[in-house]
């Protein structure tokens, strides 16, 4: 594999090294960090790039959180754990962070990766490393006790680096919900839904969640060996009901060929829900080359 092949597919990932116990992984039932957006997935030595994050904290009370963020670079391995371990620094921070490449990080190589480390906590953050995890940085409530699962994540994401390469994020454009636009501010009614399986509800508690992705969010590039378009795939969160899938792929006509433009869909239903909180929906858009983008929408109940 050519060195320019090999940068083309190295995306940006996210892990969330607290992330075992998420079953299933689409049902968002306490503090998550869904998703970490670069404006460049690939980027080249000197270069700042900007990173959003799409989290989530539904049954939290809007109880505040506290955010760091480290970097290191080409560690050597996918594994969060290790680029924790070769951190060259980390600070305390807001859910969105700049870093800057080193102008020295391909020095000799062809391709490289700059990692990122982020913690979320619902308490007070120490940059001290937890023993009792690996987390490179201590989570304590006001008694100054260990944070658990329920108020503390970390994980991360990386950029690939490369010269001369680049990747736009691809765009959520229209979200629908049974077909029907579905507006950033608006809170379509549904009704509840008893049963523990998504089939089991009435077909009235039965949904379908979309949205397109805008024209030419597939890029064609060339991977150095010929020409290649860019895998989309969509993934859907919630904090409440059942999904038949946390992803999809976009959908295709009856030959097989993608919409276009790319639409992805998923059935919902509020499956042994709580309507005292309304429905929460996350969505993202990736490809296969790191860039995504994300929204998220409210649903209310009759």
């Amino acid at each position: 594999m050519s060195a320019r092949r090999a940068a083309l597919m190295f995306g940006c990932a996210l892990f969330a090294c607290e992330a075992t116990g998420f079953e299933p992984e689409y049902l968002v039932d306490t503090l998550r960090v869904l998703a970490v957006q670069a404006d460049a997935s690939i980027a080249a030595p000197g270069q700042t790039v900007h990173l959003s994050t799409l989290w989530a904290d539904p049954h939290g009370g809007n109880r505040p959180i506290q955010w760091a963020w480290g970097t290191c670079l080409n560690p050597g391995s996918t594994q969060v754990p290790d680029c924790a371990d070769a951190l060259t620094q980390i600070s305390i921070g807001t859910d969105a962070y700049a870093a800057t490449v080193p102008a020295n990080a391909l020095d000799g190589i062809a391709l490289g990766e700059l990692g990122v480390i982020f913690a979320a906590c619902a308490g007070t953050i120490t940059l001290a490393p937890n023993a009792t995890n690996g987390a490179p940085v201590t989570c304590t409530d006001d008694s100054g006790n260990l944070v658990g699962r329920e108020g503390f994540v970390w994980g991360g994401s990386r950029v690939a680096l490369a010269i001369g390469v680049t990747n736009q994020n691809p765009q959520i454009d229209q979200v629908f919900f049974d077909g029907q636009p579905w507006g950033a501010n608006d809170a379509p009614p549904i009704a509840t839904c008893t049963e523990q399986n998504l089939t089991d509800c009435p077909t009235t508690a039965q949904h379908v969640l979309s949205y397109d992705a805008t024209s030419g969010s597939a890029e064609t590039y060339d991977d150095g060996s010929g020409t290649e378009t860019e895998t989309l795939v969509g993934w859907f969160y919630v904090s409440q009901g059942s999904l038949t899938a946390g992803y999809a792929s976009p959908d295709t006509d009856d030959a097989g060929t993608p919409t276009s433009p790319p639409t992805f869909e998923m059935q919902f239903a509020p499956t042994q829900s709580d309507t005292s909180t309304p429905v929460r929906v996350w969505l993202v858009l990736r490809d296969n080359r790191g860039g995504m983008s994300f929204t998220q929408r409210t649903l209310a109940w009759q």
